[in-house]
C-alpha cells in the first residue's frame, strides 16, 4: 500500500491498521524534527514477526560552478 501521511510518502507492506501506521509516522516525524532532520519517504515492511521501518531523507542537490 502506498499513501501520503502528513505530507510524507509512505510505502507499507504489513498488516498494520491505517491508524497504527499514522501513529508510527507521526512518532518518527516528531523524532526527526527534534533532531533537525527532514523525512523524504518512509517504507514499513513486515518480515517474519519483525517490523522494519526505513526512513529516507529527501535528496539534496548542490550546484558547484566550473572553474
Amino acid at each position: 500500500m502506498y499513501s501520503i501521511i502528513q505530507g510524507i510518502p509512505v510505502s507499507v507492506d504489513s498488516p498494520l491498521s491505517q491508524e497504527q501506521i499514522s501513529q508510527l509516522v507521526s512518532e518518527m516525524r516528531k523524532a526527526w524534527i527534534w533532531e533537525g532532520r527532514s523525512i523524504g519517504k518512509i517504507e514499513i515492511n513486515s518480515i517474519d514477526e519483525m517490523l522494519h521501518v526505513y526512513i529516507y531523507e529527501p535528496p539534496s542537490v548542490k550546484v558547484i560552478p566550473k572553474i
